[in-house]
């Protein structure tokens, strides 16, 4: 039995729902975990196999093991609510995870579902990024699927990896499938509201339980591209949340700042140069 559960706040999901029920693979219950009933799902009725919940408290992580302890099924895929899975996406983790031998955690490929292209597409040449990626990472520089000293993600550029699938130090927590037996279920997040980092969070606790994390190169899902976090509004709580990693990774704090600080600089200069071509 397969179990799909959804933390969200609600509205129109049509999408993503659409897409869980028109694949190869149709999941047997779809939990959508609510804070409360101030929140509602548009047109969730016109699905059967649709269920509705309310944790009782805001917070992305805690719906999400909300939902966890409440599912049916022996296979569960955590998927946020603006993800859309490709047709046989889910039938692709579900066969890997089959096949594999070890405690594992699969996930697809991430595209842009504005152009269609791969997600994580990095520019990596030039002195000036090889520089970068050594002031975060070391001398290792940019590793694909890996975790940075500085406590920041590589992401997979599915169009440059020759294997079907890669082992991974974290995760995108939109789209992962797990056997039941082996969830966190403890609320391991410290934070309410939006859950930044968690998923570098998730990952790293999952690995410590002896998971290992694979990205399967033909499952594929969509998102919207997310945009800069927003330096007045977003940094400080993005902040927060990578020290807290960063702390329990161990990893570099020093580096870390240092991110932060290439971040806002490349976030100023971007907002002066997209003032300066509105007047123009």
């Amino acid at each position: 039995m397969l179990s799909v559960v959804i933390p969200s706040l609600g509205g129109n999901l049509h999408s993503s729902l659409e897409a869980l029920n028109s694949g190869s693979l149709v999941p047997d219950e779809i939990i959508i975990c609510l804070p409360n009933q101030n929140h509602s799902v548009n047109n969730s009725s016109e699905y059967n196999n649709i269920t509705i919940l309310y944790s009782e408290k805001y917070g992305q992580v805690y719906q999400r093991l909300y939902g966890f302890r409440k599912a049916k099924g022996n296979y569960i895929l955590q998927l946020d609510d603006d993800v859309i899975v490709s047709y046989n996406c889910i039938e692709l983790l579900v066969d890997f995870l089959n096949k594999t031998q070890v405690k594992s955690a699969i996930s697809p490929c991430w595209y842009n579902a504005n152009t269609g292209k791969p997600l994580h597409q990095i520019r990596r040449s030039g002195l000036l990024m090889l520089f970068y990626y050594w002031l975060i990472n070391g001398a290792d520089g940019y590793k694909p699927g890996k975790v940075s000293l500085a406590g920041t993600n590589f992401g997979i550029n599915p169009s440059e990896v020759e294997s079907d699938f890669l082992n991974l130090d974290w995760q995108p927590g939109g789209c992962v499938l797990h056997k039941k037996e082996n969830l966190i279920l403890k609320d391991f997040y410290p934070y309410r509201a939006k859950a930044y980092s968690e998923d570098l969070i998730h990952s790293f606790l999952l690995r410590q339980s002896g998971t290992s994390l694979f990205v399967v190169m033909k499952a594929s899902c969509m998102t919207d591209l997310n945009q800069r976090l927003s330096i007045r509004k977003e940094i400080i709580s993005d902040f927060k949340a990578k020290l807290y990693f960063v702390r329990m990774a161990d990893l570099s704090i020093s580096r870390m700042l240092i991110y932060y600080m290439i971040y806002v600089m490349k976030s100023v200069i971007l907002n002066i140069r997209s003032k300066i071509n509105k007047l123009v």
